[in-house]
């Protein structure tokens, strides 16, 4: 039988492991001449200059267009949505997802791709899908994978970073600005729920009957272009 999550599952793992990174599938921050602008729905600047309606509600290949500009006065949209989706890592989710320049950027589209995240991880997704024992070490491997992913996640122990040694729940990439704010204990405990969560298809509290709704992994591609950019993160502080 095919393996699931609830939707409600996935959905709580990204409320805790989010935490300091966009807040709503609008968000998104773009590079001028003068530097890195952002947009934070409700709280924080304005949008980007050229979108005429909310970012969720513009098409893949509108979204290509605005990310494919160069860094002019209008400037080139660089992280978008929920998931902080740039560039380089947009055309990789649409071609893994089979998704056709028509697709709307809505919620329902990030939320494809922010799962895709985790599962082109391996150490990521050999861990939320049991298939390998849960014991510290692969548990300390899925929380570093995450944490090479949104760099607002603390490692899981010292090591050597990105850019220098870090300590335990500093930012995988400190030394270029970037700063933990969710750490690995909290990133980890959310792990193991999304793992106790995983089960076959008609073998759940509800009896098979998906009224909570599944997030069904039947195959998984891993992304041939991904590059570093998959690693940037909503680098906008309130009042900077």
């Amino acid at each position: 039988m095919a393996q699931s999550f609830s939707t409600k599952n996935v959905t709580d793992f990204f409320n805790v492991i989010l935490k300091g990174e966009s807040k709503t599938y609008n968000d998104h921050n773009w590079y001028t001449p003068n530097g890195l602008k952002g947009y934070i729905q409700g709280k924080y600047g304005t949008p980007y200059t050229l979108l005429k309606k909310d970012l969720s509600e513009i098409t893949l290949g509108q979204l290509k267009q605005y990310q494919s500009r160069g860094r002019d006065s209008s400037g080139q949209l660089w992280a978008t949505g929920r998931y902080q989706i740039i560039p380089t890592t947009l055309l990789g989710m649409q071609r893994n997802l089979g998704l056709p320049d028509s697709a709307k950027y809505d919620k329902t589209t990030q939320n494809k791709m922010g799962v895709q995240l985790l599962l082109n991880n391996n150490s990521i997704k050999n861990y939320i899908t049991q298939v390998v024992a849960d014991n510290k070490e692969n548990l300390e491997k899925a929380s570093l994978g995450v944490a090479k992913i949104w760099s607002s996640v603390g490692v899981p122990y010292a090591m050597q970073g990105h850019r220098q040694a870090i300590s335990k729940n500093q930012s995988y990439y400190a030394g270029g600005g970037d700063r933990a704010s969710e750490t690995t204990e909290d990133v980890q405990l959310a792990l193991k729920k999304l793992r106790n969560g995983y089960k076959e298809v008609g073998n759940d509290d509800d009896g098979g009957s998906n009224k909570g709704g599944k997030i069904v992994f039947i195959s998984i591609v891993s992304l041939a272009v991904v590059g570093l950019g998959i690693f940037a993160y909503f680098k906008l502080i309130k009042g900077k």
